[in-house]
């Protein structure tokens, strides 16, 4: 695994009782890029996530993340990653600030942590809110704060602006933007092709738990002679439903 990979994953599998979810899948992430993993529902996204971020534990192959194996190192790989998975909630009846004190306790880090995450996400106006009283952009932007409560190098969000309205996607791709230019490695799974056109470095596409390409967005247009990254990938998902007719 050479300095420059955050990620390595080679001939992954996993199956939860009679159904194989993931089918062999293998590609790298390289360290302080935005990588978009993308995919219908059921591809094998959230498999995915949660076995990089030792959630789950894979069946068979080979995973390392920032050189540590998966899942025999996972203790050392959770003191370097933030998760904020689909479902982010926080502690509904805890304020803004009380959640990221807990979130900030958890990673072993000095309190003064928290006003900075405060001011680095723009919470000061909720701050003293229960996130409960909340929109869906500002416990989205808690979740990526608690997300990057200690020193994280990779971030893993698994569809983080589902719900959102324009302007809080918006927002968050900027927070996005901001975490890349620190030299944060970014893993993203989302539905929303502009997302992943704006914001990735690479993307990659799974179907059916098999990794069927890997490449810039610009490569896809270029392959599909589409306008747009949602318009390649469509035709893409559309050729490969007409194989497996």
């Amino acid at each position: 695994m050479s300095n420059g990979i955050a990620i390595e994953v080679k001939d992954l599998h996993k199956s939860f009782k009679d159904r194989e979810v993931l089918k062999g899948i293998s590609f790298t992430v390289n360290k302080g890029e935005i990588f978009s993993l993308l995919g219908p529902n059921g591809a094998g996204k959230t498999t995915t996530v949660k076995i990089l971020s030792c959630i789950l534990k894979p069946n068979k192959g080979y995973v390392r993340v920032l050189e540590y194996k998966v899942p025999e190192e996972c203790n050392k790989i959770r003191q370097n990653i933030g998760v904020l998975p689909q479902d982010y909630q926080g502690f509904i009846d805890l304020t803004v600030r009380e959640n990221l004190e807990y979130f900030v306790r958890l990673y072993g880090e000095d309190k003064s942590k928290v006003n900075e995450l405060i001011s680095m996400f723009n919470l000061e106006e909720v701050e003293n809110q229960k996130l409960r009283y909340l929109s869906g952009g500002y416990i989205r932007r808690v979740g990526l704060a608690s997300a990057f409560s200690g020193n994280q190098k990779i971030i893993f969000l698994d569809e983080p602006t589902v719900g959102l309205d324009p302007k809080a996607r918006r927002d968050f791709w900027e927070l996005l933007k901001t975490m890349k230019s620190k030299g944060i490695t970014i893993f993203l799974t989302t539905h929303y092709l502009d997302e992943a056109e704006k914001l990735s470095d690479r993307v990659a596409v799974l179907y059916k738990g098999k990794l069927i390409k890997v490449s810039t967005s610009k490569e896809l247009l270029n392959e599909f002679k589409a306008e747009n990254l949602e318009d390649a990938y469509l035709e893409l998902i559309n050729s490969l439903d007409d194989k497996n007719e």
